[in-house]
């Protein structure tokens, strides 16, 4: 899966993956890390594919389950894992 070809709900969620990525919640300074994350050449690049692997082992462990209520909508997992998250926490909206 490409970023491109996924959902509004998955791209979402590849999106807070990737902001937890670049500006952890330990970070000392939150601002100096988000701005090494954009200005760094290949860092974004590099995040997207992590998260979007990520993303993806998310979505097929769901489907693994047995009592998996979703299905393969990878859309209506992401927004299931989305709703987990706080408002504030979730990165930015594509």
């Amino acid at each position: 899966m490409t970023i491109k070809e996924a959902g509004p709900q998955v791209k979402q969620l590849i999106f807070a993956r990737m902001s937890v990525l670049a500006i952890p919640e330990q970070t000392d300074n939150p601002l100096r890390a988000g701005f090494d994350a954009i200005m760094t050449p290949g860092r974004l690049a590099h995040y997207a594919r992590e998260a979007t692997a990520w993303v993806e082992a998310a979505l097929a462990l769901v489907k693994s389950r047995p009592d998996n209520p979703y299905g393969d909508d990878d859309e209506a997992i992401a927004a299931r894992i989305l709703s987990t998250i706080p408002e504030h926490a979730r990165g930015a909206t594509p």
